[in-house]
């Protein structure tokens, strides 16, 4: 499935959803998956995104992975790796002291954790449990740049083929709950004197300031 944007994306995939839903006349299920999608707020699931980060962040690849969850757990999408009790446990249990206000990349989570049971546009790691009771997410956010070519005089841009994470969501009561941002996420949500308006899990450095 292929959108513009997060809110494109949004539509086509309650669509797609309830059109499966119906042929397989499986109509509790549907009202279950509607129950998780309300838990996002009046703006779908983009909206939480966009205050996030802003309206100039493309969010289609964290859309899409709160859908494929439901996909998945309505048995429509296969998971290349489901983790058992001992991997969730490992996974979940240190997601704040690993994540909060660290910087973190792409390599490093797979390194720590092991491969993802899915991989959303080679940016969002989607880690399912055997048991079905929620994905984990961690996002992360590729800035590509263009950079000076010595002695050529011009510009080749650059891929950065290991982005830093941004943020770990987990499974929660609503989405700021289960929500972890790393350091570099938290200069993207408030800039970079986040830390003078929220102390909470400060750094060593800032904290010394």
């Amino acid at each position: 499935m292929w959108a513009a944007d997060g809110p494109v994306f949004d539509v086509l995939a309650r669509g797609l959803i309830e059109d499966l839903c119906f042929l397989d006349e499986r109509d509790q299920d549907l009202d279950d998956v509607r129950a998780v999608l309300r838990g996002y707020g009046k703006l779908g699931v983009v909206g939480p995104f966009l205050a996030l980060f802003g309206k100039d962040r493309n969010c289609v690849a964290e859309v899409a992975s709160v859908f494929a969850e439901q996909f998945h757990r309505l048995g429509y999408l296969p998971a290349e790796r489901l983790l058992d009790a001992g991997e969730w446990d490992r996974l979940t249990g240190g997601i704040r002291e690993r994540f909060d206000g660290h910087d973190v990349r792409r390599s490093e989570v797979e390194a720590d954790f092991g491969s993802p049971s899915l991989i959303i546009e080679k940016r969002v790691l989607c880690y399912a449990p055997a048991d079905m009771s929620g994905w984990v997410f961690i996002d992360c956010f590729a800035e590509h740049h263009d950079e000076y070519v010595p002695g050529a005089g011009r510009y080749e841009w650059q891929r950065d083929a290991d982005p830093l994470v941004r943020a770990v969501r987990r499974p929660a009561g609503d989405f700021e709950s289960g929500l972890t941002l790393t350091l570099y996420g938290k200069v993207l949500r408030w800039g970079p004197g986040w830390w003078l308006h929220h102390p909470e899990g400060l750094p060593d450095e800032h904290q010394a300031m």
